[in-house]
């Protein structure tokens, strides 16, 4: 992968970025073992599972009414949307195409989006960098913190051990963008009217997620009354 040769600081990220998942996906099944009192079987059935997507939904319906129960919901859910956000970070490298330039930096395109579109095949370019990197990791290392305080927290509550966990619930972190935002970064090798359009469509992305506020409608000029019409066409005569 020669983009990422020329760019080891962000591929030895995106490696860890890309391993860790699996490392919050076993740790949520251990949440399950312990829920089942059970935790070869629990591994087993979710690891049977060859989708992601399937692991982590069946692990949500197995999971959720026993955090419920246990008056830890709010945590649950805070815990389950990291997961998911993590688990699109680690798909977005996952199942992309790497693009480069020195001076420009480390590009990334899903060609997957592109083929579903029937009327064109336009690949979006989306930037990422160390300092966005360093952001992700951190959050994929806050993910591991809520899922340990859950695991140990239902031991605590199901008499599995009588001592207290050390594994305090962690702040909260706000999700990080999966990449910089594509109109501020364009790469370089497109053509004058690829470059337009990636502007155009980056532009259109931004506003539909709240990163630019869309730009104000024009104002219709206000309609005249029928006296104001014939005031109008009389002023209009007598320039002529």
């Amino acid at each position: 992968m020669p983009a990422l040769h020329r760019f080891p600081d962000e591929a030895v990220r995106i490696g860890r970025i890309v391993a860790a998942f699996g490392e919050l996906e076993f740790i949520l099944a251990l949440c399950l073992g312990e829920v089942l009192n059970d935790r070869d079987t629990a591994l087993r059935t979710i690891f049977r599972l060859a989708s992601g997507r399937a692991r982590i939904d069946t692990l949500d319906a197995l999971l959720r009414p026993t955090y419920e129960k246990i008056g830890r919901k709010s945590e649950y859910v805070d815990m389950l949307g990291a997961v998911r956000h993590c688990q699109r970070i680690r798909n977005q490298y996952a199942h992309c195409h790497y693009g480069d330039q020195l001076r420009f930096g480390l590009f990334l395109t899903n060609l997957q989006d592109a083929a579903e579109k029937p009327e064109s095949f336009e690949y979006q370019w989306r930037h990422v960098d160390v300092p966005l990197l360093d952001q992700q990791e951190h959050y994929f290392l806050y993910t591991l913190k809520c899922l340990q305080f859950l695991l140990d927290e239902y031991r605590v509550k199901s008499g599995r051990t009588g001592v207290p966990h050390g594994s305090p619930w962690p702040t909260r972190r706000e999700p990080p963008p999966l990449h910089n935002p594509p109109s501020q970064h364009v790469p370089p090798w497109l053509s004058e009217d690829q470059k337009r359009r990636h502007i155009e469509l980056a532009l259109e992305w931004e506003c539909s997620v709240g990163l630019r506020a869309r730009p104000p409608k024009a104002q219709k000029a206000p309609r005249l009354s029928s006296r104001q019409r014939c005031e109008e066409a009389m002023r209009r005569k007598k320039k002529r």
